[in-house]
């Protein structure tokens, strides 16, 4: 119905604006505003961080960001980079210079990264490859690597402590994280991810991968750490963990770098198990420029849950974290891989 009005109202605009309407949703201007995909990737980080800050404050009953700009409080991130970037870059007396300085900027680099393999449509991804699912989570892997350092080069106790929750973490988490997406290499019968989502014209993957698809959600919010995996960075416990001694700007470049990683992970799960660009059609786009808006709409349904469970739940001791990881995640992730192969067989007897 919106959609019909939307359309009407198009059709009655007059021939100079009509055309300006049109080359805005055209293909060219939409691949132009979202590749070379850094700056993209970038203007969505921001938008996840007032987004986020809105919606807590709803679950929270409270205002949230209201006076900086007028529309929602929209200006208060462009404020508080303001007040970040003003502020002074402190070097702890015991840190490692070389490595206290750059970590922040190689955790970036890898996050933004992350998106290089990540196709908006049919064709519209930066790096094509057979094996990109791959590549995606090479990068993943690496990820942590400056965060680590980081921590290691602080030279400080809480943020030793810090590193070692995460580290405990990532052993805990990224194992479920591969076994999850094993059952849609298998349903797939391939490590594209453009052809990923094609297999899923019919019926998204998370319909016979539900069990896959929450071992996945899960061990994503770990990866992310995410609320209640936040142990790594607990403020009421170790001060603010690994990231203690960082100030100023190296504070902002980490925290965009884990809002980065965050969508890109979402971003992974629309295409994975939500059935990607694939949507009804938009009357008012054409169907080329209708792909990135479904998928930047089913990934932000999945930050949104993240952001809600961020405002529900309390954060979890480390044991029950790691109880979480190996004694039920693992676990669910490979009675995931006996079931798709199951409905795999079944599938290939019938046809023949």
């Amino acid at each position: 119905m919106v959609a019909e009005q939307i359309a009407q109202i198009v059709t009655s605009m007059p021939e100079p604006l009509r055309a300006l309407f049109a080359w805005i949703f055209s293909e060219a201007f939409v691949k132009a505003a979202i590749f070379p995909g850094a700056l993209f990737s970038t203007v969505l980080g921001m938008f996840a961080v007032w987004y986020e800050r809105k919606l807590l404050a709803r679950v929270m009953l409270r205002v949230g960001p209201l006076h900086v700009g007028k529309v929602s409080g929209v200006l208060q991130l462009v404020a508080d980079a303001i007040k970040f970037l003003a502020k002074e870059l402190i070097t702890p007396s015991g840190a490692i210079r070389p490595l206290f300085w750059t970590m922040p900027s190689a955790a970036l680099i890898l996050s933004l990264l992350l998106y290089a393999f990540l196709p908006f449509g049919a064709g519209w991804i930066i790096y094509p490859s057979e094996i990109g699912l791959l590549l995606f989570f090479a990068v993943l892997a690496l990820s942590p690597v400056p965060i680590l350092l980081a921590a290691y080069a602080s030279g400080s106790k809480y943020p030793f402590i810090g590193l070692v929750r995460l580290a405990l973490q990532l052993f805990g988490y990224e194992v479920p994280l591969f076994l999850a997406l094993a059952g849609v290499v298998m349903m797939a019968g391939s490590f594209n991810i453009e052809r990923i989502v094609e297999a899923q014209s019919v019926v998204p993957f998370v319909v016979p991968q539900v069990l896959g698809f929450l071992v996945f959600f899960i061990a994503a919010l770990a990866e992310s750490e995410r609320v209640p995996f936040d142990i790594p960075t607990a403020e009421s416990e170790i001060v603010f963990g690994w990231q203690t001694e960082y100030s100023g700007a190296h504070f902002v470049v980490i925290q965009l770098a884990a809002y980065e990683k965050t969508l890109a992970l979402c971003i992974l799960g629309a295409l994975l198990y939500l059935g990607g660009w694939y949507g009804p059609p938009i009357p008012f786009l054409p169907e080329t420029v209708t792909a990135p808006f479904w998928v930047v709409l089913k990934a932000l349904i999945l930050f949104t849950v993240m952001v809600l469970i961020r405002g529900a739940y309390p954060r979890l001791t480390i044991d029950r974290v790691l109880d979480l990881g190996w004694r039920y995640l693992i676990p669910m992730a490979l009675i995931n891989l006996l079931i798709t192969g199951f409905l795999l067989y079944a599938v290939r007897t019938f046809a023949a």
